[in-house]
């Protein structure tokens, strides 16, 4: 071969591979598009459905459908599954529930990829997809966009892609290699779990092999496409494995029922694998559409036979992966897994947020009752009570400093930036109460006596503070705009009150009704407990700003 062929066989093979490798990169980049911009657009929603997770198998696996359907990524959900298992919020068999259905949500894509799409109709979605992106202000507008900017990538990946493999059928070597899928289909297995592995996603896999049956039959057959399908939903669990080796135990042993679901459900299949390409054949008489419904009803097929056999593979994983004693975490503390939807996270650091709030309320009442009834030991809790305060705080803050905001909606992104200001305000009202529990102890040790009146003054004070401080939590969970007015609207009430409190202990003072040792603990005090409702008032003006 002369040098000039030589040169122009070496140029043509490197944009053979450009093509192949471009429409691949496309492919992957649409596909990750299209689960951010649908995880934006559901992650709340995707919280409310897993929260309706329960014990039934049958439940779980719509929950695990529905979740997946909304972020079109089963990666995604199981590892949120591993990360809510580890931090305790989820029990190990839901998990397992959730993940029979995961599998099922994901084949849409494969689906859609089916689709025989005209060039001109697709170039149509990529620009008003990324046009409307651009101009519009509306952030529901904006996400919806790139949903369907990432659809018309996603054909425009498949076209790419089809073009290459045409290109490298001519080639010999492929072409029995691609023979050899078919008439091995193990060989075909393999090959799909290195490709979901490397790519670390099914659909994308599935997506792959539609594209080369575009060619039809004489370049890949339906043998050959069903087994690399089929390999792909093992290549995906290969991320989950690699993610349970630095999770509790019981976090490992989701990664590990997902891959038991897998391969139990590759080696049932095997020796079937004739007569289910076969039925395959009935569902549809196009090739690609004949793969995405092999990848549907296989998935579908796997998830209903586990049903039966959950509490089975739920006792086996206990086994193989047993609980140890003292290494569950009582306190709950997030794990970096569930980062996989920005906005699950987000919500999560809210629930906690309000849970470390609901303890500084108790830490308040318990001060009350050291200061105004004399209870110690209520004052001894309130300093225990405030070390935990001060490590939840820490462990949220530090969660939510690493939720990654391009994943979130405009409006997300400015509450977590306001949700670190509450977890201050949070942890402040636990400092302020950690002091009007040391001026509880000394009060009693040191015997200082405070009036009747004095006494009946702070018992008002500490009782405004409370209902305040409750209502501005009370704001935070529900995000109510109507409750978080309310507790601004109580803390002016309280300034006045604290005023008011401290002009007639000076009257008192100079009338000599109080003892000179109860100042400074009555007027420290007094100035505690107003901080703590200019704290409330904090947290209702972050939620009124937000939420309308």
């Amino acid at each position: 071969m002369d040098p000039l062929s030589l040169l122009n066989l070496i140029l043509g093979t490197a944009i053979l591979l450009f093509n192949i490798i471009g429409g691949l990169a496309i492919l992957l980049y649409s596909i990750s598009l299209l689960s951010d911009s649908l995880g934006k657009i559901s992650g709340r929603q995707i919280s409310k459905i897993l929260e309706k997770t329960t014990n039934s198998p049958v439940t779980g696996m719509f929950v695990g459908a529905g979740t997946t359907v909304m972020t079109q990524s089963s990666s995604v959900t199981v590892m949120t599954l591993i990360g809510l298992v580890n931090a305790g919020i989820m029990t190990f068999r839901q998990s397992v529930n959730v993940m029979l259905g995961s599998e099922i949500g994901t084949t849409i894509t494969a689906q859609i990829a089916a689709f025989n799409i005209s060039v001109d109709f697709y170039l149509a979605l990529i620009a008003i997809g990324f046009f409307t992106s651009y101009i519009t202000k509306n952030e529901k507008v904006k996400l919806t966009a790139k949903v369907v900017f990432s659809l018309g990538l996603l054909f425009l990946a498949m076209e790419l892609l089809g073009g290459g493999f045409g290109k490298l059928s001519e080639f010999p070597i492929f072409e029995s290699l691609v023979a050899s899928w078919g008439m091995i289909p193990l060989y075909g297995i393999l090959i799909g779990a290195l490709i979901a592995g490397v790519t670390q996603s099914s659909s994308a896999t599935t997506s792959l092999v539609i594209a080369m049956a575009g060619l039809g039959e004489t370049f890949i057959s339906l043998e050959a496409a069903i087994a690399l399908c089929i390999g792909a939903n093992l290549g995906t669990c290969i991320l989950e494995l690699i993610v349970g080796i630095g999770a509790t135990r019981p976090a490992k042993r989701t990664a590990l029922a997902q891959s038991m679901i897998n391969i139990i459900g590759i080696i049932l299949f095997f020796p079937f694998l004739a007569p289910f390409t076969e039925l395959v054949r009935l569902t549809h008489i196009d090739l690609q559409r004949q793969i995405a419904n092999a990848h549907t009803i296989f998935n579908v097929i796997v998830s209903v036979m586990f049903i039966p056999f959950v509490g089975a593979l739920v006792w086996f994983c206990e086994k193989v992966i047993p609980v140890r004693e003292g290494e569950l975490r009582p306190r709950h503390y997030f794990d970096d897994k569930m980062l996989g939807i920005a906005q699950l996270a987000l919500i999560e650091s809210e629930r906690e947020i309000v849970k470390t709030a609901e303890k500084t309320l108790k830490m308040l009442v318990k001060s009350k009752d050291a200061m105004v009834d004399g209870k110690l030991d209520h004052a001894k809790e309130v300093l225990v009570l405030e070390d935990e305060v001060d490590d939840y705080c820490d462990e949220t803050e530090k969660f939510i400093d690493r939720i990654r905001e391009e994943d979130l909606t405009e409006r997300d992104k400015l509450w977590r930036i306001r949700l670190l200001r509450i977890i201050t305000d949070v942890e402040r009202v636990g400092d302020l109460c950690n002091n009007l529990a040391e001026f509880a102890i000394r009060k009693e040790k040191d015997k200082v006596p405070f009036s009747d009146e004095g006494r009946a003054g702070i018992k008002r004070l500490f009782e405004a503070v409370e209902l305040t401080y409750f209502t501005a939590i009370e704001s935070l969970k529900e995000k109510s705009r109507s409750k978080a007015r309310m507790a601004i609207e109580m803390e002016d009430e309280v300034d006045m009150l604290e005023k008011q409190l401290k002009k007639a202990h000076i009257k008192r003072m100079k009338e000599g009704i109080c003892a000179p040792a109860a100042d400074v603990l009555f007027t420290e005090s007094l100035r505690n407990l107003e901080r703590i409702s200019d704290h409330a008032d904090n947290i209702a003006y972050d939620v009124l700003e937000t939420f309308y």
